[in-house]
C-alpha cells in the first residue's frame, strides 16, 4: 500500500463504495449528507477546503495504482496546528477486515509525523461500527469522549478517540524517543546501579515497579526522551529539555535546562556528547530555544566532560545547594550553551 495525493478521478471510485445511506453516514459523518454520492459531490466538497492549505485529502493505491482506500486529514482549529482530525476513513468493500485499514491508519500517523507540525490526532467513529473502532485501537487511537450526533437517519452515538506522534531524533548511532511503560525493565537494569543515579542527584532504583512509577511521572516531560542505541531500541539512558515551569535555571520560555545519565555499560564510547549534540540542535533549530543550561554536582567528572566536548561555556560554581532527592547539600556547577555560541560550532 502507497499512500499519495487525493486526485480527482479518486473522487468516482471512493463515491461508488458508499453502497447504502446508513454506509455514507458511517463513514463520512454529516460531510456530504447527500445520497446517492457522485464523485462531482466530493470533489465539489473539497476544492475549497483545499484552498484554505489546512485540509490535505489522501488515496491508498497498491503497485498497479489501483485505489484502496482514501481518508481526509485537516487541522480543526484555525490558531492551533497541534492537532488535526482524520475524517472519511475507508477502505474498498472487497478488501475489509483483511489489515489494510491498519495499514490505511498507520500510513497516515506516519504522514503527520513527517509532514505536518501536529503532535495529537483524533477522529470520530460511530457505535455502529464496531470493526472501524477496533481497527483504530489497533494502531494505538484510545477514547477521550462520547456524543450523540443527530445524522438525517437517526441520532446516533460517536466515540472520539485520539492518538499522540511519538517524537524521535536521530543521530548515526542513537534514536531518542519518548518513554514507554515497557521500558521499565530496561530502565531499572541500568538506574538500579549505584555509581549513576546518585552522582546526578537521585538514588538507585530499588524495583523494577520504581521504574515504571519513574516512567510514568517523572519522564513524562514534554521533551522528555530515551537514549537507544538503533541496533535494538531499548533504553540505555535518559535525556531531557525541561522547560520553563520545569526548571530552576530560568524563568524564559526560549530558555531551558538539559539534563542527562547513561547507563554505566556504555561509558566511554562517545554516546553522551552524541545524544547532547542532537538535542541542543533540537533545542536551537526545532524549539526556538535562545539557550540551553545545565550543570552538574561536584565529582560528577564525566558530566562535567562531555560539557565540555559539546561546547558548553562554564558559568559559576554553587555551594550548599539543595539536592532534595538525595537529602543532603552540594556543590553545584552550571555551564550555559548559547544560540550564538551553537551556530559557531555547527
Amino acid at each position: 500500500m502507497i499512500l499519495r495525493d487525493f486526485k480527482k478521478e479518486d473522487a468516482q471510485i471512493i463515491a461508488e463504495w458508499l453502497q447504502s445511506e446508513e454506509e455514507l453516514y458511517k463513514w463520512s459523518a454529516d460531510r456530504f449528507n447527500k445520497y446517492p454520492l457522485s464523485g462531482n459531490d466530493i470533489n465539489e466538497n473539497y476544492t475549497p477546503q483545499l484552498e484554505t492549505r489546512r485540509f490535505y485529502p489522501l488515496t491508498a493505491v497498491d503497485d498497479n495504482g489501483d485505489v484502496l482506500g482514501h481518508f481526509i486529514i485537516r487541522y480543526p482549529r484555525v490558531d492551533d496546528d497541534s492537532s488535526v482530525r482524520f475524517g472519511f476513513v475507508i477502505v474498498g468493500p472487497a478488501i475489509r477486515g483483511k489489515g489494510y485499514g491498519k495499514e490505511l491508519l498507520r500510513l497516515g500517523i506516519g504522514y503527520v509525523k513527517e509532514n505536518l507540525n501536529a503532535t495529537r490526532i483524533d477522529l470520530g467513529v460511530f457505535e455502529n461500527n464496531e470493526r472501524a473502532r477496533h481497527c483504530y485501537e489497533a494502531v494505538g487511537f484510545t477514547a477521550y469522549a462520547t456524543r450523540e450526533c443527530e445524522m438525517p437517519i437517526g441520532t446516533w452515538k460517536c466515540t472520539d478517540m485520539e492518538v499522540f506522534i511519538e517524537k524521535s531524533l536521530e543521530t548515526e548511532r542513537l534514536i531518542l524517543r519518548r518513554w514507554n511503560e515497557s521500558d521499565a525493565e530496561d530502565l531499572y537494569k541500568y538506574a538500579s546501579d549505584p555509581d549513576v543515579g546518585p552522582i546526578a542527584g537521585w538514588p538507585a532504583h530499588q524495583s523494577i515497579e520504581e521504574s515504571r512509577d519513574v516512567i510514568k511521572n517523572v519522564f513524562n516531560g514534554k521533551e522528555a526522551y530515551a537514549v537507544c542505541l538503533k541496533e535494538d531500541g531499548r533504553a540505555i539512558g535518559a535525556i531531557e529539555l525541561k522547560l520553563n515551569g520545569y526548571t530552576d535555571m530560568t524563568d524564559r520560555d526560549d530558555e531551558c535546562e538539559m539534563g542527562y545519565w547513561l547507563g554505566k555499560p556504555f561509558w566511554g564510547q562517545e554516546i553522551m556528547p552524541e545524544a547532547v549534540k542532537e538535542m541542543l540542535r533540537h533545542a536551537f533549530e526545532d524549539l526556538g530555544m535562545q539557550k540551553v543550561w545545565t550543570g552538574y554536582y561536584e565529582g560528577n567528572n564525566k558530566s562535567k566532560r562531555v560539557q565540555e566536548k559539546c561546547g558548553f561555556k562554564y558559568q559559576w560554581r554553587s555551594e550548599d545547594v539543595d539536592v532534595p532527592l538525595m537529602h543532603e547539600k552540594r556543590t553545584g556547577h552550571v555551564s550555559l550553551m548559547t544560540k550564538e555560541d551553537w551556530m559557531k560550532t555547527e
